[in-house]
């Protein structure tokens, strides 16, 4: 049944098609080995394996697709590989899995079996207090995105953490309100989302241009993921794809569709490379599996 949406979602995203799905689904986490606190962030690798933030016990797990722990690290503190509030994960392709400690105001860099690489800071300002690091992003060139939330700018820096541009002021064009969400996509670059806003703005890789996509209304609670080609973007209503910046999103599944599937809080959305869709349910402490086929 999942082999049908790597090739359904394609022709989403190419705008050849503009179809509805429904899915099946299963619930992966919590299992009888694991249970979460308030997790925040799930990644995914190009195989399949699934890493958590598993915020309120200030850890990450690597888990396989039945829920079982394959790798851990994490517990509460400043050293490396300890956390204070992991709030994002992102695995890179498989080849490394990057941790926003938001705690720590740092983010730490890990290989695929979490074993600590480095760590990259904001440059302390004038007060030596290390920047807030609120949102960051990969693009898949190796340049990092992050939103220094007391400069109020995003910054890109290189694969060796070389300032390499800026975006964002205190008003005017480039106002940058606080960023919840923040992704990368080729197709669409980096895109971001401000709690309480009712819209999604992206730019290019060298934030030579700004593009907003306006929302229904202000949102809440609301996701930005990323495939190879296409934002994911989430409430708790629906899961729309967009992946053309000059075409609107396209809807790609109801929550009501998943008959019984009760979500209280979405923090988080993943896609793997067999095209199943992952769910992240902070509130509840549950991740979900999701197999979507056309209706």
């Amino acid at each position: 049944m999942n082999r049908l949406l790597p090739s359904l979602l394609a022709l989403v995203c190419a705008g050849i098609v503009h179809a509805q799905f429904v899915s099946a689904w299963t619930q992966v986490l919590p299992s009888s080995a694991v249970e979460l606190r308030d997790p925040r962030s799930i990644s995914l690798t190009s195989d399949g394996l699934l890493y958590v933030a598993d915020t309120g016990h200030h850890r990450i797990l690597a888990v396989d697709t039945l829920g079982r722990v394959l790798y851990e690290t994490g517990g509460f503190g400043t050293a490396h590989g300890q956390f204070q509030w992991p709030r994002k994960i992102v695995a890179n392709r498989g080849a490394s899995v990057w941790v926003l400690d938001y705690g720590n105001r740092r983010i730490e860099k890990f290989s695929r079996t979490l074993q600590y690489q480095g760590t990259f800071t904001i440059p302390p300002s004038d007060d030596g207090a290390l920047s807030q690091i609120e949102a960051f992003a990969l693009a898949p060139q190796g340049d990092v995105y992050v939103f220094d939330r007391d400069d109020g700018q995003i910054v890109r820096y290189d694969p060796l953490f070389r300032e390499l541009g800026k975006f964002g002021d205190r008003s005017g064009d480039e106002f940058v309100s606080t960023i919840s969400q923040m992704t990368f996509a080729p197709s669409i670059g980096l895109t971001w989302w401000a709690r309480g806003s009712d819209k999604v703005r992206a730019t290019d890789p060298l934030f030579s241009a700004v593009r907003t996509l306006s929302l229904p209304g202000p949102e809440d609670q609301f996701v930005l993921a990323a495939t190879d080609s296409c934002i994911l973007m989430a409430n708790s209503s629906i899961v729309q794809t967009w992946c053309d910046p000059t075409v609107p999103p396209t809807l790609l599944f109801r929550m009501q569709d998943l008959q019984k599937l009760e979500v209280r809080r979405l923090d988080d959305l993943a896609v793997a490379a067999d095209g199943t869709v992952w769910l992240l349910d902070g509130l509840s402490g549950a991740v979900f599996r999701l197999f979507v086929t056309k209706r």
